[in-house]
């Protein structure tokens, strides 16, 4: 169970940072536009939170992966057959992906919020619906090509 867990972490953390990097663009244009439009923040807070909490996400997801292949001395090795594959399809994929990095940047709002008041509520849905809708637009770009 835990050796599933752990590859599927790095499978999502590959897939992030290869096909799935365009989230990354997708993700702070649509939370920015949300925050902005839906959130009724100001432009600069909304500039801001977008574009940290997509830095931060990447970076504690980066350096989880890492200190996972560092603890489990994991060495990940692509599986051949696909009932070791953890990255089933590109849709599971990218939700995901979207799905990882929403929690992490929930975690930073709730840092964020501890030093300056912003709603917390609002803007941790807001990121959930903008990483979600980055997954899909992702998606939908790589089901094209």
């Amino acid at each position: 169970m835990l050796a599933k867990a752990i590859d599927f972490f790095i499978s999502t953390w590959l897939w992030a940072d290869t096909w799935g990097i365009y989230h990354l663009s997708l993700n702070i244009i649509f939370m920015l536009i949300l925050l902005k439009f839906v959130g009724k923040f100001k432009i600069v807070p909304a500039v801001l939170l977008a574009f940290f909490s997509e830095v931060f996400a990447i970076l504690v997801y980066t350096i989880t992966v890492f200190a996972i292949i560092f603890v489990f001395e994991k060495i990940y090795i692509p599986a051949d057959n696909a009932d070791n594959v953890q990255v089933i399809n590109v849709l599971f994929a990218c939700i995901s992906v979207g799905i990882i990095y929403s929690c992490l940047q929930s975690l930073f709002l709730f840092i964020v919020n501890k030093f300056y008041s912003i709603n917390l509520r609002i803007a941790i849905l807001l990121s959930f619906v903008s990483n979600i809708m980055a997954a899909l637009f992702i998606y939908r770009f790589l089901e094209i090509s």
